[in-house]
């Protein structure tokens, strides 16, 4: 089943990271899925991702924006 969440934040907390073997911190970024207001809204739902992971999710989220925008069709037009 398919749950839609409405809003999201992203977090860069700088006490939250992986401390790396030579003793330096790998920062982390946390992506929130929040819904919205309301009586029946879902709890917020939270990823922590490596600044790799971020950037391949960014990658992927554009690739699937720009998709999304050459598939757009006027208005009234049924792709369909």
């Amino acid at each position: 089943m398919t749950e839609y969440l409405h809003d999201y934040n992203v977090v860069i907390d700088p006490e939250q990271g992986t401390q790396l073997p030579d003793g330096s911190w790998a920062q982390e970024v946390t992506l929130v899925l929040l819904d919205g207001p309301g009586a029946d809204c879902r709890r917020p739902v939270a990823v922590t991702l490596t600044a790799e992971q971020a950037r391949e999710l960014g990658f992927w989220l554009l690739a699937a924006a720009e998709h999304a925008d050459r598939t757009t069709t006027p208005e009234g037009d049924d792709p369909r």
